[in-house]
């Protein structure tokens, strides 16, 4: 990771009170993943919005993103959390 100091006026827009989404994954016995996905408005920040996922989890992985719209276009910003179908290799928690 890199650190250096920046000019914070060097952005356009900000958002003060943005859309999470969070994607929980299960892997069954076969090695599989399904996955459920919410949406949460209103939280107060990425705090609140982490906290209600880890207590949703129920030991399942999750991943928090903020949905955002850019250009009219919407797309996620990941902000804590791994999607297990991302990595070339997945494996499921027990076997790591």
């Amino acid at each position: 990771m890199d650190a250096r100091p920046i000019d914070p006026r060097d952005t356009e827009w900000e958002l003060s009170s943005p859309v999470y989404r969070v994607s929980f994954f299960a892997q069954d016995e076969r090695g599989g993943w399904s996955s459920d996905a919410f949406e949460l408005d209103g939280a107060g920040d990425v705090a609140e919005a982490l906290s209600w996922a880890e207590r949703e989890s129920a030991g399942r992985v999750f991943v928090l993103y903020a949905l955002v719209e850019a250009a009219g276009e919407g797309g996620l910003v990941r902000l804590a959390g791994t999607d297990p179908l991302d990595q070339p290799h997945a494996a499921s928690p027990a076997r790591e």
